[in-house]
Order: structure tokens, then C-alpha cells, then sequence
């Protein structure tokens, strides 16, 4: 509870407190402080509800923003742990298909593998 809550609060029984004094005796002026001061008191109890409010809701954003940095190390934690899964599979898949082209069409495999072995060849000569 925010400290402008309470005092306002005490200041608002105390303006009660004056004002009916000053109407039991008859004093108008001292009324009319007393009335001022319990505004005076409401208007300081409004404040510290808002601070309060305002507290509560920078709390709650907090923990919504420690929860999505909780889920997020969680999903990074589950993707580091499948990664080597995944790429042996990518790897498993793509040699089969290379398997099956180099099985289904032998002559274009020779010719592909001795075009890139004749560029390698070419490259490392003119360094």
C-alpha cells in the first residue's frame, strides 16, 4: 500500500474531524478547512491508488515478460536438441537421392563428377 493512501486517508478522517467541529461550534471558517483538508486527503488517497495501481500493473507486465523469456529458452532448449536429430535426417535423405539420380542416370553422373573434378583441377593450377 502506497504511502499516499494512508496519510491521505488520515488526513481525510482528520478533515471529517475538523469540519464537524467547526459546524458543532458554528465556526465557518474552521468547516470549510475541514472540508478542504478532506478533499485535500481524498485527492491524496486517489493518488496513492493510482501508484498502487500502476505498481500492480508494472508487476504483472513483468511476469508476463519472465514467462516469454522462460518459453523462449525452453523452445531454443528443444531446437538445439532436435538440430542433430534433423540433420542427420537431411543428411540420410539427400545421399539417398543422390544414390537414385547417380543409380537412374549413370552417364550424366560421370560426366557431372568429371566436369567439377576438371574445374577443381583448373583452379587449384592457377593459384
Amino acid at each position: 500500500m502506497d504511502d499516499d493512501r494512508v496519510t491521505g486517508a488520515a488526513r481525510k478522517v482528520a478533515g471529517k474531524a475538523e469540519a464537524a467541529i467547526g459546524d458543532f461550534v458554528g465556526d465557518g471558517k474552521t468547516s470549510a478547512e475541514g472540508r478542504a483538508t478532506e478533499l485535500r486527503g481524498k485527492a491524496e488517497s486517489l493518488v496513492g491508488q493510482a501508484k498502487d495501481a500502476a505498481r500492480d500493473v508494472a508487476d504483472t507486465a513483468s511476469d508476463y515478460l519472465d514467462d516469454a523469456v522462460e518459453r523462449g529458452k525452453d523452445f531454443i532448449q528443444e531446437g538445439r536438441r532436435r538440430l542433430p536429430d534433423a540433420a542427420e535426417s537431411y543428411y540420410r535423405d539427400g545421399t539417398s537421392v543422390v544414390r537414385g539420380q547417380v543409380a537412374d542416370n549413370p552417364l550424366a553422373a560421370l560426366v557431372v563428377a568429371g566436369t567439377v573434378g576438371y574445374l577443381l583441377a583448373l583452379l587449384l593450377h592457377r593459384r
